[in-house]
């Protein structure tokens, strides 16, 4: 008796008006996070290889965050009574989207991601660090430089080493020792490109490099519903900053506007440390300073400045982070950073 009470409850809270209006916020939003974020089809349909770019997930959708309330009701119920409830929805949902579809048949490119990280942070041969703008690195065992993001013309560059050739098969790559080994070989490959330095390596560098050999593209949510990109069919009270397709110019021209917001003593002492990974005692010693609360203060003003700046920016701000827009941002202004000569550096 107690447990169909509880039942009409659930469902009653299900029916009020307020819960329906988040429901429909939250299919909306996750229509574009699941188009821009490319994720597996196979989670709403059992026919992984559907390719009807004409089919209508909204109902769908809509279906599956029932059940995920239905599946999750004593957390959420408190949770969802706040002012952003549907954006905590979105958020929960598609991490929850992904976690589903995170297998061979349905997702085989995060499968291997997560594979990959497992079988690294395991073994003997690498050690792994969370990486500058999130993800996994590796590298050797002994002390690593951390560098940014490879670029598409860097992965292109790296040739597969001479016992694989052509297109190697998905199964035969995904197994502990195969993985390991084209991990090391990547390794090796990123650290020549740097002198030989040990460096540490984006996994998803290594998964991207891969995927020019392994076939591992199976049929994603759909990019375009009724003909229509996803972003302009789907309305809804998310800004501009959730458009697919991030402007990289205005991501650059952004870089250009935070350094220049920056006083001398900031540029220097923010790019030794976001761009030549120097400690902050090497940094005192560079700039003239007595011990490393010198430059740690001056750090901290860049760093106010900088989530101040990035608060409320398209793809930048925390809310709404867009992985490559933000790795363009940091480039962009490492590197203005880097070329400015400034004064305050004791050679």
């Amino acid at each position: 008796m107690e447990d169909r009470n509880h039942e009409e409850k659930t469902e009653d809270w299900l029916a009020c008006q307020d819960i329906q209006e988040v429901l429909s916020k939250a299919a909306r939003s996750v229509m574009k996070d699941a188009a821009s974020k490319k994720l597996s089809a196979g989670f709403l349909h059992n026919d992984v290889f559907l390719r009807d770019s004409g089919w209508d997930v909204s109902e769908d959708i809509r279906s599956e965050l029932i059940l995920f309330l239905l599946e999750n009701k004593l957390k959420l119920q408190k949770i969802l009574s706040s002012g952003k409830s549907h954006q905590y929805l979105r958020k929960a949902f598609v991490n929850y989207w992904i976690e589903k579809t995170r297998g061979p048949m349905k997702d085989p490119m995060r499968y291997m991601y997560k594979h990959a990280a497992d079988l690294l942070r395991t073994s003997e041969q690498f050690q792994t660090v969370a990486g500058i703008n999130g993800g996994l690195s590796f590298g050797l065992p002994s002390a690593c430089v951390r560098i940014p993001r490879l670029s598409a013309e860097d992965i292109e560059m790296i040739a597969l080493p001479d016992t694989f050739s052509g297109t190697i098969a998905y199964q035969s790559v995904n197994k502990k020792k195969t993985l390991l080994a084209l991990a090391a070989y990547f390794r090796d490959q990123v650290s020549e490109m740097w002198g030989n330095k040990p460096v540490f390596v984006d996994l998803r560098d290594f998964i991207n490099w891969l995927c020019r050999y392994v076939p591992m593209t199976l049929p994603v949510f759909p990019e375009t519903i009724f003909g229509q990109n996803a972003s302009e069919k789907i309305a809804d009270e998310r800004s501009a900053a959730d458009r697919i397709y991030f402007d990289s110019e205005s991501v650059k021209k952004w870089a250009w506007d935070f350094a220049d917001s920056l006083n001398e003593k900031e540029k220097t002492v923010f790019s030794m440390r976001y761009g030549q990974n120097f400690s902050l005692k090497k940094i005192a010693e560079r700039t003239g300073y007595s011990g490393s609360s010198g430059p740690k203060y001056i750090l901290k003003q860049a760093e106010y400045k900088l989530c101040a700046f990035l608060r409320h920016l398209p793809w930048l701000s925390p809310d709404d982070l867009n992985i490559e827009a933000f790795a363009l941002f940091r480039e962009t202004l490492l590197l203005l950073l880097r070329e400015r000569k400034n004064p305050h550096v004791q050679p």
